[in-house]
């Protein structure tokens, strides 16, 4: 044998290649695209600002037995930061959503999560629990579902775990809180995860539901739960219409179908006869379209229809931008009126689909679960379809789960001058084609702040007088009830419209900008009656101009505006770089 080396390393790699066969271990473990990345985090050795690269990237690309290391440290009280505890849990979502890659082993631990005091790994581990189909997590999902103080998201989200561990389990529990015994909220609740279950029992439950509805009661949820479902707008409008709700019910269904870019013939049709409002206009002959014009140029008021144009039932804002301020899902609207003529504006508004551009064109996509997706196609990548909706939500779907994707219409809704009279469309299309055009709406040439975020949860001592440092930070800077709210197309944001939506004589707004070279900027307010001004944490003097000294990076501008001590009904900030000031700037646009 000595003589034969040869076969002896023959013979010994084959018992090896059969050992390693044979061996349970071994075989447990395949190559890994991120073994060196994997090993380098068993050492402990990563500093801890590149942990979140790292753990990102073995999440983008480990297999199950890597994702398995990463879903140990998450469930390891007090081994990594909440923060990275947190991303790591998403980045497990991401992976086992779009790759089909789930952390091996038994995964029950994922339920010691629901008790975290960390409000996004809590939300994220109920919503994994479900996706990952962990039936020991049931009974722990559904004492968070039955809870009455555990939030309506939460609440939520845990339905929708327990519909897809153990659907027959789940149908009997959400067929019960459907009932009238219970509140309007619950029931609408139950009535969209039942919709993902059966459908049909879902639509008799929600007909029943609508019936009862009081003015104040909001259908969208149930809605949102058989829109979402390939053919569920049919399944409900039998329902509906075989046992109507009243009329105004039927109009804030309309609304929210209209507001999502949603306009389902069936379904809008009967809701629409319900409601009291005529169907669908038909387009107009080439006479009815001029007579139109000329009625726009003649009679249309602009400031009348920029009123109409923020409307919050018409959700024209959710959408479109004006002077880069609004919705970023159809085009900006700051040039229109300079770039198209009056009679492709009012044909805009009547038939979105006949003037619709490529870039706008909506894709459908049908899931192998029967789901239905529809938006703009944000992006596209050998695993996954990103769309986005009409409220600028985004959707990854799984490349391998798509079973149908058509191309669709226009998200802005067609049926939109349903919930207009002829002079509010007139008015409308009037203001749209004004805009871009020199004086009151001409595109914007100076950096004034044009999208800002109000405080729409104040509590009574910020009401009552100005806030201390520590009040400010606490319950201003770091609140996080904050709602993009837009100045108009000249720059001014309506006071009234602050007053209606926080029902406070005294709000709260805060701009932002970004700074990308040191310098001075000067800052001009319209007025500053009744105003007072923190730039970041610090309180300036009242006064029209104020001037900073700003380092680079992004600051706030916070105004606290008591409307009983100010005369001007609007507020306008403008910025600008002082003689002798380099400083580089921008205001923060967008929605």
């Amino acid at each position: 044998m000595l003589k034969r080396p040869g076969v002896f390393v023959l013979i010994l790699l084959s018992s090896i290649y059969v050992f390693a066969l044979a061996s349970p271990a071994v075989a447990a473990e395949p190559p890994s695209a991120v073994g060196s990345m994997l090993k380098l985090l068993k050492s402990g050795r990563v500093p801890e600002q590149r942990l979140g690269t790292i753990v990102k990237l073995i999440c983008d690309r480990g297999n199950e037995h890597d994702l398995r290391f990463v879903f140990d440290q998450i469930v390891e009280p007090d081994h990594w930061p909440n923060d990275l505890r947190s991303s790591a849990l998403l980045q497990l979502s991401d992976a086992s959503t779009t790759r089909k890659v789930v952390p091996s082993g038994d995964l029950s631990d994922i339920a010691q999560l629901f008790d975290s005091n960390q409000k996004e790994i809590r939300e994220t581990a109920i919503q994994l629990a479900g996706q990952w189909n962990i039936p020991a997590a049931f009974e722990s999902l559904k004492s968070i579902a039955t809870n009455d103080q555990v939030n309506f998201e939460v609440q939520t989200s845990a339905l929708l775990s327990m519909a897809n561990i153990a659907p027959d389990k789940t149908k009997s529990l959400l067929s019960n809180i459907a009932q009238a015994d219970h509140t309007f909220h619950e029931r609408s609740t139950a009535i969209r995860v039942l919709s993902r279950i059966d459908v049909d029992a879902a639509a008799s439950l929600a007909a029943k539901a609508l019936v009862d509805a009081g003015e104040r009661d909001l259908p969208a949820t149930i809605l949102d739960g058989f829109l979402d479902r390939e053919g569920g707008s049919k399944v409900l409008a039998t329902a509906v219409e075989a046992n109507p709700p009243q009329g105004d019910v039927a109009k804030l269904a309309l609304r929210h179908m209209f507001s999502i870019g949603r306009t389902d013939k069936e379904l809008s049709d009967v809701l629409s006869k319900i409601a009291g409002i005529a169907g669908d206009p038909k387009p107009p002959t080439k006479a009815e379209l001029a007579a139109l014009v000329i009625e726009v140029n003649e009679q249309g008021d602009a400031a009348r229809g920029e009123r109409v144009f923020r409307r919050n039932d018409l959700s024209c804002m959710k959408c479109h931008a004006v002077s880069k301020a609004g919705g970023q899902i159809g085009p900006d609207l700051s040039a229109i009126g300079a770039s198209s003529p009056v009679d492709y504006v009012v044909m805009s508004v009547l038939d979105p689909d006949q003037a619709i551009k490529e870039a706008y064109t909506t894709r459908v996509v049908v899931t192998t679960a029967g789901r239905i997706h529809q938006g703009l196609v944000s992006d596209r990548t050998a695993n996954a379809l990103v769309l986005k909706d009409a409220t600028g939500k985004q959707t990854s779907i799984p490349i391998d789960d798509i079973e149908d994707e058509i191309e669709g219409k226009s998200l802005m809704p067609k049926g939109l001058v349903k919930f207009m009279t002829h002079a509010e469309f007139i008015d409308l299309a009037k203001f749209l084609s004004m805009l871009g055009r020199p004086g009151e709406y001409a595109i914007r040439s100076t950096q004034r702040m044009q999208r800002w975020k109000l405080l729409t949860e104040s509590p009574q001592e910020l009401i009552d007088e100005v806030p201390t440092l520590s009040s400010f930070e606490d319950l201003v800077l770091r609140s996080k009830s904050w709602l993009s709210v837009y100045a108009k197309a000249n720059g001014e944001l309506p006071l009234e419209e602050l007053i209606t939506r926080t029902s406070q004589p005294v709000v709260y707004v805060q701009g932002e900008l970004n700074v990308s070279k040191v310098g001075v900027i000067q800052g001009t307010l319209n007025s500053a009656e009744g105003i007072q001004l923190w730039l970041d944490d610090e309180q300036l003097e009242s006064g029209e101009t104020f001037e900073n000294h700003l380092d680079p990076g992004i600051h706030s501008i916070t105004l606290r505006i008591d409307s009983n001590a100010r005369q001007a009904d609007a507020i306008k900030l403008e910025f600008k770089r002082p003689n002798g000031s380099k400083a580089e700037f921008a205001v923060i646009d967008g929605n």
